[in-house]
């Protein structure tokens, strides 16, 4: 009797962890965007850190995302950007402008690096940098983290 009621009981789970696992990110970010998934709905990435400050992005499950700017913990309000995702790139314009800003997008782990296109829709040179102006949709290539 004991094995009838064990046995269930951890198969389930074993299968919680193993969804769990599947839908939480990490390494598995760039599998799911490669289904057509929305990776960053719901997901807050911070940029690096410096001199103090760094910038957050909260997207929403709605197309939306909200950006702050972190300056000596005080969280500074840049507005709400709308974003779509295409084939590894990630379009974004802020709320009631029509300009529109697009940057290929590689995950990493809990990490995602955001590469700006040109106009024409070439990568910009970046050099080795990946610094961008604070408070700015970034002009060079950034490594955002997942926050927890």
């Amino acid at each position: 009797m004991k094995k009838a009621i064990v046995l269930p009981i951890l198969t389930g789970l074993i299968l919680g962890i193993i969804a769990a696992c599947a839908t939480t990110g990490g390494a598995d970010y760039a599998e799911q965007a490669a289904r057509g998934v929305d990776v960053f709905a719901g997901k807050t990435w911070n940029a690096p850190v410096h001199n103090n400050m760094y910038d957050r992005w909260e997207f929403n499950t709605d197309g939306t995302f909200h950006f702050w700017h972190v300056h000596h913990s005080e969280p500074l309000d840049r507005g709400v950007y709308r974003y779509e995702l295409n084939d590894g790139i990630i379009t974004i314009a802020k709320e009631g402008e029509d300009v529109h800003s697009h940057y290929r997008y590689v995950f990493g782990g809990n990490t995602v690096v955001l590469t700006p296109f040109l106009q024409n829709m070439v990568p910009q040179n970046t050099g080795s940098g990946t610094s961008h102006q604070m408070g700015a949709l970034p002009e060079t290539a950034v490594v955002f983290t997942e926050a927890k």
